[in-house]
């Protein structure tokens, strides 16, 4: 005999109320084919529950999937930017270094020609040097006949072939 729980029968033999079990054998066949059919539109019901629950599911999973990937995606594409933001501003400040570098070589080479320039000004007497061409080798200043002044044309240079 099979039984069904939590309900409550009247035993219509024996006029007696059986708790909470009924046997199938004491329940009148239409009370049982209502049970019957209560019981697979439960069971149906529970059957599209769950695969409703199973779509909703697998809709959730791939929706996650996708959520996942674009996070992912998000997060690789910050870190490509932020490596090369990083990248970039190393090449900067290694060619502000090298900028420095050739400021600092200028400003010594002009230092150093300026340096040089004096000591060839303090080496060299222009006036000791015109009172020896004009005493000792016997040089005098040109005369007016002696220039001679040419026109050029062009920018470019020019060859003498002859006095």
């Amino acid at each position: 005999m099979r039984e069904l729980n939590n309900y409550t029968f009247y035993n219509s033999t024996t006029d007696y109320i059986d708790g909470n079990t009924v046997y199938v054998g004491d329940i009148a066949p239409e009370i049982y084919t209502d049970f019957e059919t209560e019981r697979r539109r439960r069971e149906e019901d529970k059957k599209r529950r769950k695969k409703a629950k199973a779509r909703r599911n697998a809709k959730a999973l791939r929706q996650s999937r996708y959520a996942a990937f674009r996070l992912v995606v998000a997060a690789g594409l910050f870190c490509a930017f932020f490596v090369g933001y990083v990248n970039l501003q190393t090449s900067i400040r290694a060619h502000m270094k090298n900028i420095a570098t050739l400021k600092t070589e200028i400003s010594d080479m002009k230092a150093s020609n300026s340096a040089a320039e004096s000591r060839i000004n303090t080496a060299v007497d222009i006036n000791e040097i015109k009172n020896t061409a004009l005493t000792e080798y016997g040089m005098v200043y040109a005369s007016e006949g002696q220039i001679v002044y040419y026109d050029i044309c062009d920018e470019d240079y020019m060859s003498k072939y002859q006095d």
